[in-house]
């Protein structure tokens, strides 16, 4: 295997770009090949970098072929005396309303007890930030949730409300002057408003809820408890989750963090029990998916989470370059080119107009990747894996050179 700081092909239309003076003292990684994974450049391919939202290719792929892309995940409900069972295997694109429905239907009261059988609930992943908890993008991670754990915080009527509910946060409202503020705590349930509310309805946040699991069961009634067994008889009532394939293209479009860590889980279960630990078996998983099935080598992936919220995570541009081709040749490849961002929309909504791409992004402080698939003027097919770290210039200005790598390669400059 040559070195990592290795050009191994050059190109006298694509170095320059990657050259830009902007990118000085970045860690600038990339991988061209065709879709038979043929490399045709190549520049720090095996070099370590943080790959941001790259890694929910990763997460969504080991889903896609571990379960298929017809597979639905089923929550079940049992009615026993004055107690409630509910069973999850995980389904991320459950619904507060579908919740409330199974409610009503189940006639459930808010002094019953709640016991839920989950096939996995870490909550928060253990390499995440603890500033970005309070975010939407952030949300715990529970096998039984809704709405991607998240509720909003809104002005209605001049009063600050949180919808659907408040799931049990206190919110202390102090009103002054001063511009709006939302200071808000999901560990200890505190919220504190500052500021003026407006007058007028409107959407101030959307947020984190807290416990997702117990806040999924206090729809049912007034005591959550984490159970390892529920009835074997036939439920009163199940509930049928969205395939997978729906649930990858609800998370690589619009970058969903909360789906993409559901999906990692998902996938990994498919081998049996998670344990206690379940992001350390999801982890050997995910890698063992990667070096035995895709065939990328050892070394060139270290998973820490399903989303790429984690700056654990490492990954090697010949490595995501591997996978979109072997994603490419698979039978749910239809699944998965259908769930990608396209030129124009998603995350690439303000991006590569005019150009037959479809891909992903990601971003972090100093981090941003751009990995998919180019179909060049001239009908052939590449796929290109952009990923630069520790760049001092602005987001905006790494974009800019992005695209114009991919704008290359569309007009056949390699």
């Amino acid at each position: 295997m040559l070195p990592s700081f290795q050009f191994i092909f050059h190109s006298d239309n694509l170095d320059p770009i990657l050259n830009s003076s902007k990118l000085d003292g970045a860690i600038v990684s990339a991988t061209v090949t065709d879709v038979e994974g043929h490399v045709l450049f190549e520049r720090l391919s095996g070099t370590h970098v943080v790959p941001a939202s790259n890694q929910k290719l990763l997460s969504n792929a080991f889903a896609l072929w571990e379960q298929g892309g017809t597979y639905r995940p089923k929550t079940q409900f049992w009615k026993e005396g004055k107690r409630l069972y509910i069973e999850s295997v995980g389904d991320p694109l459950m619904t507060y309303l579908q919740l409330k429905e199974a409610s009503q239907k189940l006639t459930t009261n808010p002094f019953q007890e709640v016991l839920v059988h989950e096939a996995y609930a870490p909550n928060i992943p253990d390499s995440w930030e603890i500033d970005d908890l309070p975010n939407r993008y952030s949300a715990g991670v529970t096998a039984f949730s809704f709405d991607q754990n998240s509720f909003t915080a809104w002005a209605k009527g001049g009063q600050f409300k949180l919808i659907p509910e408040a799931f049990g946060v206190q919110i202390k409202v102090i009103p002054n002057p001063s511009k709006l503020r939302i200071a808000y705590d999901p560990l200890l349930r505190k919220m504190l408003v500052t500021g003026t509310i407006p007058k007028k309805d409107q959407l101030l946040d959307t947020l984190a809820i807290p416990f997702p699991d117990q806040a999924a069961a206090s729809i049912f009634g007034r005591a959550f408890m984490a159970v390892s067994e529920v009835p074997s008889r036939t439920p009163d009532l199940t509930i049928e989750g969205s395939p997978v394939s729906e649930m990858i293209r609800q998370c690589l479009p619009p970058s969903d963090n909360n789906i993409a860590e559901n999906l990692l889980l998902i996938g990994a279960m498919k081998e049996g029990p998670l344990g206690t630990d379940v992001y350390s078996t999801a982890r050997i998983r995910l890698e063992r998916f990667m070096n035995r099935v895709v065939g990328t080598a050892p070394d060139d992936i270290h998973v820490f989470d399903g989303s790429g919220m984690s700056r654990h995570n490492f990954v090697t541009t010949r490595a995501i370059a591997k996978l979109l081709a072997w994603c490419d040749a698979q039978p749910t490849s239809s699944f998965w080119h259908g769930a990608l961002a396209h030129s124009g929309t998603g995350t690439l909504s303000h991006r590569l107009k005019g150009i037959n791409f479809e891909g992903k992004t990601g971003s972090l402080d100093m981090v941003s990747s751009l990995s998919g698939y180019v179909t060049t003027k001239s009908g052939k097919r590449l796929v290109v894996s952009l990923i630069m770290n520790q760049y001092s210039c602005s987001g905006s200005d790494v974009h800019a050179i992005q695209d114009q790598f991919i704008q290359a390669l569309s007009e056949d400059k390699l």
